[in-house]
């Protein structure tokens, strides 16, 4: 039997919505654009929930920016919400800079000192900013940071979506439950269980498969 021979498929905004209201024992035909407005208002709310659930690796991308002397605040990307690590890059060589919290960075008592940054402290606003200390010597390092990305946004029905393949169940059986609670409450029970083990799936597989490497313990 032959295949296909592609492997290219990827189901639109439309499609995910049809699937979905068929899981919640919906007829597609019946639906309106109000419903089909409704759902990606719904999905966009999925992907604000997924977002603090844990990393999940397609949503980050590396950044750099080069310092300025004595400038301790530096605005971030859009759509950045959360930074997962920094280096200071200065002649070719990355030194690990150490996260600190709001209450660390308060505490110290001159943030203006010049020197080599070795912290910051991400300020996690509508508009997110970094604040390193010590303040940066000269207008040469570079901060080079990988960040957590929004999810772009879902706003007409021909679009895809910023979700890789392995997602798709994820998305569609969420997006079910959240339909049903609106017009099929009698199966959001059921489709909340299908919606978590989708999700449970797709996220153990964001895990990073790093080699692990044991050093045996000297025997005295």
């Amino acid at each position: 039997m032959a295949t296909s021979g592609t492997n290219t498929w990827r189901p639109n905004i439309e499609e995910i919505t049809v699937e979905a209201y068929e899981r919640c024992q919906f007829n597609p035909q019946n639906l309106t654009q109000r419903d089909a407005v409704s759902a990606r208002f719904s999905m966009n709310l999925m992907f604000s929930e997924w977002s603090v659930r844990g990393v999940n690796y397609w949503t980050v991308d590396q950044q750099i920016q080069t310092l300025t002397q004595g400038t301790i605040e530096y605005a971030l990307p859009a759509g950045t919400l959360d930074v997962v690590s920094m280096v200071l890059r200065r002649s070719g060589t990355d030194i690990v800079m150490d996260r600190i919290s709001l209450k660390d960075y308060n505490e110290l008592p001159v943030k203006t000192t010049q020197a080599r940054p070795t912290q910051f402290w991400f300020d996690r606003q509508y508009i997110p900013s970094v604040y390193l200390w010590q303040a940066p010597e000269n207008s040469t390092d570079q901060i080079v940071y990988w960040r957590v990305v929004q999810v772009e946004d879902i706003t007409a029905a021909n679009q895809d979506t910023d979700v890789p393949y392995r997602w798709t169940e994820a998305l569609c059986a969420g997006l079910a439950y959240r339909l049903s609670v609106k017009k099929k409450p009698e199966r959001t029970a059921d489709l909340k269980i299908m919606a978590e083990e989708a999700f449970s799936y797709a996220a153990s597989d964001e895990r990073e498969r790093a080699t692990l490497r044991i050093t045996p313990a000297s025997v005295i």
